[in-house]
């Protein structure tokens, strides 16, 4: 007896039938095979953006003490190149090492650890050739666009679509008991904590404790200014000193509720702080709990113009009130 056998295929179900060529009718048995496939679910991950870091570059040997305010040539240009490439603005690029040039130094210095001197020696020109970015310190999953004030090593980072933009210089509050401002006596600390920008203005103002340029203010009364002297310790009633040649932008790049994360230790009061009693007073709070954004508080105003950015899109300022009797520079 001869058995042949028919297969039919129809998607994923096979069927086979065996069939006796000696008998004209009969049962037949069909088989049925059912194939099944399982896939894995996908799951879609989106990596934020990692800032790179840049090549390793030689640079121009230097002798100590090194290259300093004053200073001038084609090493210095080769210096200010390196640094602008890092985000560390040294103002104009001309191989003239000046007061912008140095403040941009001193935030290499603060931000790797060095000796605060304003100088480009050995240790600067071996961080500037091999330079690594430092891990962000308020996490790398924040927000995009933020500002990181640093109160332990005195700089200020902004970031946009998590990459650095400005790394520069600043000086916090210094942590002395005064009095002179519109609230009485206070200590002058820059609180930790996250904020957000609530609005800026355009120009220098006087205030109750001095002159402050471009202010753009994130915590009540306390703002990231200009200012002439960005010492390279903290020594501000509380607001955030940066360079005047960086103030002159600084605006364009930030916007109105841009969070501002303030993170470290306050500084602690001085030999010369004294508590309204007169006695000498040991520690200030240091808590580095998020505190909610608050709006400024205003008791009387002045009215300041519109400003708009014509390099960045998104950066126009209406016109804003500014609370200057309460304004801690």
């Amino acid at each position: 007896m001869v058995t042949r056998l028919v297969l039919t295929v129809d998607n994923h179900d096979a069927a086979a039938t065996l069939v006796d060529p000696t008998v004209e009718e009969q049962s037949t048995t069909t088989l049925v095979a059912t194939t099944t496939s399982t896939q894995a679910p996908t799951t879609t991950t989106t990596a934020l953006p990692v800032m790179p870091d840049p090549p390793s570059l030689l640079l121009p040997e230097v002798k100590e003490p090194g290259l300093a305010q004053g200073s001038s040539g084609d090493d210095v240009l080769a210096f200010e190149q390196r640094l602008r490439s890092l985000q560390f603005d040294p103002g104009k690029v001309d191989g003239k090492f000046d007061s912008a040039t140095r403040g941009a130094v001193e935030a290499l210095e603060k931000l790797m650890g060095l000796e605060r001197r304003g100088r480009i020696g050995i240790a600067e020109r071996l961080v500037l050739m091999a330079f690594k970015y430092p891990a962000p310190l308020a996490g790398p999953d924040r927000e995009a666009k933020r500002v990181e004030i640093d109160l332990d090593r005195q700089v200020l980072i902004l970031y946009n679509n998590h990459l650095v933009v400005l790394i520069t210089t600043t000086s916090t509050g210094n942590g002395r008991y005064f009095c002179g401002g519109n609230d009485g006596c206070q200590y002058a600390v820059t609180p930790p904590g996250k904020f957000a920008f609530t609005f800026g203005s355009v120009g220098w103002h006087k205030v109750k404790l001095g002159m402050i340029y471009n202010p753009m203010y994130f915590n009540e009364a306390i703002a990231v200014h200009g200012s002439e002297s960005v010492p390279t310790t903290p020594a501000s009633h509380g607001c955030a000193r940066i360079p005047m040649h960086i103030a002159e932008y600084f605006q364009t790049l930030v916007t109105r509720g841009d969070p501002v994360y303030v993170i470290g230790k306050q500084a602690a009061p001085t030999s010369g702080g004294q508590s309204p009693s007169g006695s000498t007073t040991t520690t200030i709070p240091t808590s580095t709990t998020l505190t909610p954004i608050t709006a400024p508080t205003t008791t009387s105003s002045t009215t300041v113009a519109p400003t708009t950015s014509s390099s960045t899109p998104g950066t126009t300022f209406p016109p804003t009130t500014v609370a200057e009797p309460t304004t801690i520079p």
